[in-house]
């Protein structure tokens, strides 16, 4: 006989893939989804859904015409041909939903914030979500118009909206093609109840034009265990790869000085070539259809290098390996990098797209959590973005890998840069005290503030040469009861 939890779950599944779901309870919890708004499908340009019938609200209007103007929206399953500076007639995000509606906004001034308002209850204290969203700039590239800048934001609703965290996703760049990027931030609460925000930075009247699709907030990881005390450690930041800085065009440092592996051949010369790799301060001139003199993206340093990869074949996997010991387990973690596609804007080549995956104790090892980059979009110019991964670890040991989804030779080119792994907030359960070791200097280093929480765009730097890692801490197990 089917139990009523089961028929319980089963009912949040099919109420997933119709993109209207709510907070729902422990279920949810339990599954690591506990909503997700894809904003359902249909054969007519507007839909006829509310903002209500997705459990959100917004200042901005809803408009059920071709013509959106500012401070207004609609829910449409293609961009509509009103307006020329468009991407006309590009789709949704949500992938194998024929006729997939967005959340397409011309975003007004501060008094149509905020874009998005979703209160959410039952949620377990102590436990790692993640809020994220897919976010596009629906403006073609050329058009110089005011670039979209969201902020999402996360509230306590019964402590007079305290804000826990917050993070910015940077101006969202104008391309060739309509280009989706996720967006998140990763929060632990500290009460049941939060109020998770999209609210806009710029209020320019001319571009300022975004797509918003899949919704989501989740559980970093479907088991949790938790560590029994209060965190008391100096730093969130466990280790952060910047790369170093230097005149030469290319460093001579090697992966091992930044204490990771890759199956890639380094090149201390131009150009790179298929399956190999360099440590550059700008992108080679010699390569016709790369953003050449493109630099790093480490803020305030000068001649910063990157990691500048050509992608190769399933033999030159993985391109980064980081083993990493003394994680606490439970703990949340974010493991995050910056990518860009070195190849400029219509040529028509392969894209990057990487998988971020976390393993236990080895490379082969169980898998505990992985998300790709999708398509990394070429750009007129050299844009980059941060992608990244949440995870619960369930041992102290784990290897953190980047792994290319694509396997062509024509394009396929991209830069890494500022490489970090860090815990997730300070508001958290646990015991964890550092335990710090000297490495390289100039190669990696531990953050000197606490950094909010998950950003796509939000640069972070630091000059100490040591890397902060936990000891083992003791642990109660979450079953994500309320």
């Amino acid at each position: 006989m089917v139990s009523t939890t089961d028929m319980l779950e089963l009912l949040v599944v099919l109420l997933t893939m119709t993109g209207i779901v709510g907070s729902v309870g422990n279920a949810s919890h339990k599954l690591g989804t506990v909503f997700l708004i894809t904003f359902g499908n249909g054969s007519n340009l507007d839909s006829n859904k509310t903002p209500s019938d997705f459990n959100f609200t917004t200042n901005h209007s809803q408009q059920h015409t071709d013509s959106i103007e500012s401070g207004n929206f609609g829910f449409v399953n293609k961009i509509a041909k009103n307006r020329s500076s468009w991407h006309i007639g590009a789709l949704d995000h949500t992938k194998d939903d024929d006729g997939g509606y967005m959340f397409l906004v011309d975003v007004g001034n501060e008094s149509h914030q905020p874009l998005f308002n979703y209160k959410v209850d039952n949620l377990s204290r102590g436990v790692c979500y993640e809020f994220s969203a897919y976010i596009t700039n629906v403006v073609k590239s050329g058009a110089k118009q005011a670039k979209s800048n969201v902020r999402l934001e996360i509230r306590e609703t019964d402590k007079n909206d305290t804000l826990i965290t917050q993070t910015s996703t940077g101006d969202l760049p104008e391309c060739s093609n309509m280009s989706w990027s996720k967006y998140g931030i990763s929060f632990v609460p500290t009460s049941t109840s939060a109020a998770l925000l999209v609210v806009s930075n710029v209020y320019e009247t001319m571009g300022n034009d975004l797509a918003i699709d899949d919704i989501e907030l989740r559980v970093c990881s479907d088991s949790v265990d938790q560590c029994a005390e209060q965190d008391t450690q100096e730093s969130t930041s466990m280790f952060l790869i910047t790369f170093g800085e230097g005149s030469s065009t290319y460093s001579n440092k090697t992966p091992s000085d930044f204490n990771f592996t890759t199956n890639h051949t380094q090149n201390l010369s131009t150009p790179t070539e298929f399956g190999h790799f360099g440590l550059v301060n700008k992108v080679s001139g010699n390569v016709g259809t790369w953003h050449n003199d493109s630099l790093d993206h480490t803020v305030n340093d000068n001649g910063g290098y990157m990691f500048l990869v050509d992608v190769g074949e399933d033999i030159h996997q993985p391109l980064f390996s980081y083993k990493i010991i003394n994680l606490c387990i439970g703990l949340c973690y974010e493991f995050s990098a910056y990518f860009a596609n070195v190849v400029i804007a219509g040529r028509k080549y392969a894209k990057p797209d990487v998988r971020l995956e976390v393993r236990a104790t080895k490379e082969d090892g169980n898998l505990i959590a992985n998300r790709s980059t999708g398509d990394i979009p070429e750009c007129n110019n050299m844009t980059w973005s941060k992608h990244s991964i949440s995870f619960s670890p369930t041992s102290s040991l784990v290897v953190l890998l980047m792994l290319s989804n694509v396997n062509q030779q024509n394009g396929n080119d991209l830069a890494i840069d500022d490489i970090e792994l860090r815990v997730c907030s300070r508001n958290h359960s646990g015991f964890c005290p550092p335990k710090t070791s000297t490495t390289s200097a100039a190669t990696v280093s531990t953050a000197t503030s606490s950094p909010t929480s998950t950003s796509t765009t939000t640069t972070t730097t630091s000059t100490s040469s040591t890397t902060t890692q936990h000891s083992k801490c003791r642990r109660k197990r979450s079953y994500f009861l309320n």
